[in-house]
């Protein structure tokens, strides 16, 4: 069963564009903040997702904890994304994306904003400023209170699907104390492991993912297996190009049973995918998951 969480919006006036300076001043505000919130992001399309999270955030900083459905936590520190694991902060092997931060970049880039438009509107019984941001792939709706400057609604629609980012508590906090949370962590910027990069791709891009290892003659593979958009059952493997296995026996493997099968060459690693799937869904999902890789 899917649940549809949306805001209730009324309209008390005519939409007014604020212009230029208003949006500057938003996000000269939005820098300077500091808050500890909940929320709730709603993913909807072919594979709803709805997620609890607990946030701090400082300016652009941000730590976040997800609660549900399955525990996480990340940060955004300086334009950089960590993965949070028993007082460590390691850079992701892939950036995590944070449509609330995602939005603040397009506001703060003319060049890749196509319209901006502003409203007064009434959110949750407060005076709220509703800002409609149209990009040439997305359309954002973000809402902010009118007195404090304070986001408290973010949709992003693309073709695809749509996310939605709703708080439902939002505390200031000071500064002291977002610092005070940062530097318990122990914060390391070595960068990730190839394989490690790959898998995270890999689990960005399927749903009902195994991850597991195996070594055979004394060669390690990581193997990536879940489900592809629309409805294909796919498996990936990993290993190193100097393991001297050849990417195009184990195709020829896969297509003898009956597979579609495709090896790609990423940095220091081979990845051999083979899906039940159409060729074309295959060669169209491998495009999106390596894209500019």
């Amino acid at each position: 069963m899917r649940f549809f969480l949306y805001p209730i919006i009324f309209l008390i006036a005519a939409p007014y564009v604020f212009g230029a300076s208003f949006i500057n001043a938003f996000l000269t505000s939005y820098a300077s903040q500091s808050i500890q919130a909940q929320r709730i992001v709603v993913e909807e399309g072919q594979n709803a997702k709805v997620r609890y999270e607990n946030i701090l955030r400082n300016g652009k900083n941000e730590i976040v904890n997800v609660m549900a459905p399955m525990p996480f936590e990340w940060a955004l520190i300086d334009g950089k994304t960590y993965v949070i694991d028993d007082g460590e902060m390691r850079l992701s092997p892939v950036p995590i994306v944070d449509i609330e931060q995602r939005f603040i970049e397009l506001l703060s880039s003319a060049a890749s904003t196509t319209a901006i438009a502003t409203q007064n509107v009434v959110y949750q019984g407060e005076p709220s400023i509703q800002i409609n941001l149209i990009t040439r792939n997305s359309t954002y709706v973000g809402i902010l209170s009118k007195n404090s400057m304070i986001l408290k609604f973010i949709k992003v629609q693309r073709n695809d699907g749509s996310i939605s980012m709703i708080y439902t508590q939002i505390a200031p906090i000071p500064i002291d104390y977002f610092n005070k949370v940062l530097n318990g962590f122990k914060i390391y910027n070595a960068t990730p492991d190839t394989v490690e990069m790959v898998v995270w791709q890999l689990i960005s891009n399927l749903s009902n993912v195994n991850v597991m290892s195996m070594k055979i003659n004394d060669v390690t593979f990581t193997v990536v297996s879940g489900m592809m958009s629309p409805q294909s059952n796919t498996v990936c493997y990993i290993f190193k190009i100097d393991s001297k296995v050849s990417p195009d026996s184990l195709v020829s493997q896969f297509k003898a049973q009956g597979y579609n099968s495709i090896a790609v060459k990423y940095n220091d690693v081979y990845v051999v995918v083979a899906t039940n799937g159409k060729t074309d869904e295959l060669k169209a999902w491998i495009s999106k998951v390596f894209a500019n890789k």
